[in-house]
């Protein structure tokens, strides 16, 4: 068994982008020790799909994977994402891939949710972390770029950060991109070459993994100033900004707002400044409406003032709801301090790295003093940010951040509901304290064990059923129905220019959503 630290390379390929309700279709992954040499084989897996989920044709035909391929390799859901559990749960295990916390982890986390696993505990316990090198590829190119050849998109004259134009202008072979395996083994071949040639930064990074030491840069309000490195600020010269944090989330710490000191704050304090005029209004308006039960006595004159207070409070509510949300905001960013930001203190920008990033340190320090002299500005801030901080999602399986966390007796019943043999499922009779769970547990049944369901009359209607309305009328945008499917196939097979290949693709797609339709009755 495996013991000491190691890092845990992975990547994924999914049937869409939405990590909410598109599908994993692949997973790969190689465990490595903390100087990067591999441990034992890779691994790969493949996950097959339920008849309630159409994947996104454009998606096949990058991955080439279809859901013949799937269902012919693959596992149910719930194994799939069991066995990627397991992997990330060795004790002392270290996650990490190319962007793969904005996109893979939340895709990871979206599946564990949905099948009763924790979705947080294998990021944290037994010494596990996270990791993400795309900010430390971004920072080589701004802060330390000797050694490494830098590609630039031909469109925009931007540094490209994609792994096929970081291999290929690294002299790296890349046959095989869009392949989970072949971008895992890329990511480490570009991770061994920045540790290689910049192991300080390599080292400085890792250590940010730890929010402690985010915390500890980023102070609430109005800390010093920060160099913070993000895919947001990329220019033709580089990817970072001189931020200064402003307030952290009080329903969610780890999220704090910062504003990018490039920017002219006029903006902001102007924005801040209306909640001051809303508040004074309404004041005024209090104070005239306490004033006039003291000491008007005429009826007439009581009435005219009355209405003339009123429409005082009724302008200043209504001017505060109109204001824009502060992340509308030119300069406004959120750093999120347990994704791996990667942040740099003030003491890095030389003379000849601000030059060369176009950063004016002086001016961000003139900008800073502004927002200085305005002490409500971080509560205000906070105030706007925790009223649109999450929307409202109704259908369950996108709820992961909009619900409550789970109680303790809830998470017992999923480890019951998880070690229960799949033909049993129906018999089990759960008292959830989170009503979610209802629901969740009886897509999960007819979602991972659909042979179980044809034993269940009643609910092989009701699946069908289900299944229908996913695909005929999907509850979100994200989802494809049937005829949008159809619509993009038909459109790609009638294009010229859409490569013989790429057709094949298309009609097994064709050929799944028609079996498909006939096992649902449609």
């Amino acid at each position: 068994m495996i013991t000491e630290e190691t890092f845990f390379w992975y990547d994924l390929e999914t049937f869409g982008l939405d990590p909410r309700y598109d599908r994993i279709a692949q997973f790969a992954g190689i465990r490595t020790t903390m100087n990067l040499q591999q441990i034992g084989d890779p691994e790969v897996l493949y996950c097959r799909l339920s008849d309630d989920y159409l994947p996104d044709p454009l998606a096949c035909l990058v991955t080439r994977i279809t859901p013949q391929e799937v269902e012919e390799k693959g596992l149910c859901e719930s194994e799939f994402i069991g066995k990627i559990n397991d992997l990330f749960s060795v004790p002392g295990t270290c996650a990490v891939g190319f962007n793969s916390i904005r996109f893979d982890d939340e895709f990871i986390r979206n599946t564990l949710f949905r099948n009763f696993i924790d979705p947080y505990k294998r990021e944290y316990k037994n010494g596990n972390s996270r990791w993400d090198i795309i900010d430390l590829v971004r920072a080589a190119y701004d802060l330390r770029p000797e050694g490494i050849n830098w590609p630039k998109s031909k469109e925009s004259g931007k540094p490209s950060f994609t792994l096929i134009d970081l291999m290929e202008a690294n002299g790296f072979d890349n046959e095989h991109a869009h392949d989970a395996l072949n971008d895992v083994h890329a990511t480490m071949k570009i991770a061994r070459l920045i540790r290689e040639k910049q192991p300080k930064l390599f080292d400085y990074f890792f250590e940010l993994r730890d929010k402690h030491q985010v915390h500890a840069m980023l102070k609430v309000p109005f800390g010093e100033p920060v160099l913070h490195t993000a895919a947001q600020y990329t220019s033709t010269q580089g990817c970072s900004a001189l931020v200064a944090p402003i307030a952290s989330l009080e329903r969610n710490a780890d999220s704090i707002i910062a504003f990018n000191l490039s920017k002219d704050p006029t903006a902001l304090i102007e924005w801040a400044n209306s909640f001051s005029e809303a508040e004074e209004a309404l004041f005024v308006a209090a104070s005239a409406r306490s004033l006039l039960a003291e000491t008007t006595t005429d009826n007439e004159m009581s009435t005219m003032l009355d209405r003339c207070t009123t429409t005082i409070e009724r302008l200043a509510k209504a001017f505060g709801s109109a204001k824009r949300p502060v992340y509308a905001i030119d300069g406004i960013t959120k750093i999120a301090a347990n994704r791996s930001p990667f942040i740099s203190p003030m003491s890095v920008l030389t003379d000849k790295i601000s030059t060369r990033l176009g950063i004016d340190v002086q001016q961000c320090m003139r900008n800073y003093e502004k927002l200085l002299e305005l002490p409500m500005l971080a509560v205000r801030v906070r105030s706007d940010a925790e009223q649109n901080q999450y929307p409202v999602i109704r259908d369950v399986d996108g709820s992961i951040y909009s619900g409550n966390f789970f109680s303790d007796a809830d998470q017992r019943r999923f480890v019951q509901i998880r070690t229960t043999e799949p033909e049993k499922l129906w018999d089990l009779n759960l008292n959830f304290d989170d009503n979610r769970a209802h629901e969740m547990l009886w897509r999960y049944i007819c979602r991972n064990y659909r042979e179980t369901v044809g034993k269940e009359p009643d609910e092989v209607e009701r699946w069908k059923s289900f299944c229908a309305w996913r695909l005929l009328k999907p509850p979100v945008d994200s989802l494809l129905s049937l005829e949008k499917f159809h619509k993009i196939i038909d459109g790609k097979l009638a294009d010229m220019d859409v490569k013989a290949a790429d057709k094949e693709i298309l009609l097994q797609l064709e050929q799944w959503a028609n079996g498909l339709r006939k096992r649902i009755g449609l």
